[in-house]
């Protein structure tokens, strides 16, 4: 492992722990067993740190392995659900973290979150567009509206009521969700 990727991993476990406002770069360097120095040589502030956690221990890196299309429009968005459903799943604590501390953002932080989220949307963005023949704006809309529903439905559900839904019930409601997204065609 590199020091790089000592020092994401490090960073992620503190950040799950202790959120982005409770974390110091001193405790991460700690835990990684390298000098502060070392940790801004790489990343140049928490900031940056921080969103590098985010890009690394995020569902960006599964929305990335995602290969090429195969099958309807459907049953890609079905898949692409089920993926990012299962990635919120493995970091839940990580993000009851950093859902609990969204009001007392700095604006460091809030740029971060900014940034993470454009990203993922532009992601979901290149896939939708392979798979359904819409406007640009309207691929846009629909990217959003599947974000947040699917990231709404696990919060509700699993973060804020403590719920461990079943493989079944996220499936159909990834299903009603990815057939409305495609107009209630297959």
């Amino acid at each position: 492992m590199t020091t790089k990727e000592r020092i994401l991993k490090a960073a992620y476990s503190c950040f799950s722990r202790r959120g982005y406002l409770g974390t110091t770069t001193r405790e991460v360097a700690h835990l990684a067993g390298v000098s502060e120095v070392t940790l801004f040589r790489l990343f140049g502030s928490k900031k940056e740190l921080f969103r590098e956690v985010l890009i690394n221990f995020s569902v960006i890196p599964d929305l990335r392995s995602i290969s090429p299309p195969n099958g309807s429009g459907c049953e890609v968005l079905i898949d692409i659900g089920l993926k990012i459903y299962s990635s919120l799943r493995e970091k839940k604590e990580f993000l009851k973290i950093l859902l609990s501390e969204v009001t007392g953002l700095t604006g460091e932080a809030e740029e971060v979150y900014v940034s993470f989220v454009e990203t993922l949307e532009t992601l979901l963005l290149s896939v939708f567009s392979s798979v359904l023949a819409l406007p640009q704006g309207e691929l846009k809309l629909k990217v959003k509206v599947f974000g947040a529903a699917l990231f709404g439905f696990f919060t509700s559900e699993e973060v804020f009521q403590g719920k461990e839904i079943s493989s079944e019930e996220v499936r159909s409601f990834i299903e009603v969700l990815s057939r409305s997204i495609c107009g209630g065609k297959e």
